[in-house]
């Protein structure tokens, strides 16, 4: 084998290899529409507003905390999203709501990383992240009663 071939050989490899690892890494779970756990209520109704319009507000009262509804705007995949908020003022849920049969469960993360659990009539997988060093590990928890497609999906802090 000459230099130059096992020189492409060597640089085809490294090609591979570095897809193979974007991709997987492009299979982490992450929540949804740039949000993520532990920002702060105004931040993430910042981001919400660009995105969608603000249906309905609860307080809740056992908890502390709010609850808040979200349409989205011209979004061909989720209809609507709920976010919950801390008595600190801190996002600790998010549940997006899809469009009938639009979003896999596999569009979700990488399902053979997944806890599955079906009863026959529903279906949930259910994805822990370890997001790293100072950040609190969360889960992905997907549902639906269609066994290829999701109904909604949720993000909470792993308890």
């Amino acid at each position: 084998m000459t230099k130059t071939k096992a020189l492409q050989l060597l640089l085809l490899i490294i090609s591979l290899a570095t897809q193979t690892a974007a991709a997987g890494a492009q299979r982490t779970p992450q929540p949804p529409f740039g949000l993520r756990l532990g920002m702060s209520e105004e931040a993430a109704r910042e981001r919400l507003r660009k995105i969608a319009t603000q249906q309905k507000e609860e307080r809740e009262e056992e908890e502390g905390g709010e609850q808040e509804v979200w349409i989205l705007k011209q979004d061909a995949k989720f209809n609507y999203l709920i976010a919950k908020f801390s008595s600190e003022h801190r996002l600790i849920l998010i549940t997006v709501v899809a469009r009938p049969e639009q979003v896999r469960y596999g569009d979700v993360a990488d399902l053979n990383t997944a806890a599955k659990a079906s009863d026959g009539q529903n279906y949930s997988y259910k994805w822990k992240v370890e997001p790293g060093k100072g950040a609190r590990a969360y889960v992905i928890n997907a549902r639906g009663s269609n066994p290829e497609f999701l109904t909604s999906y949720s993000v909470y802090y792993v308890r």
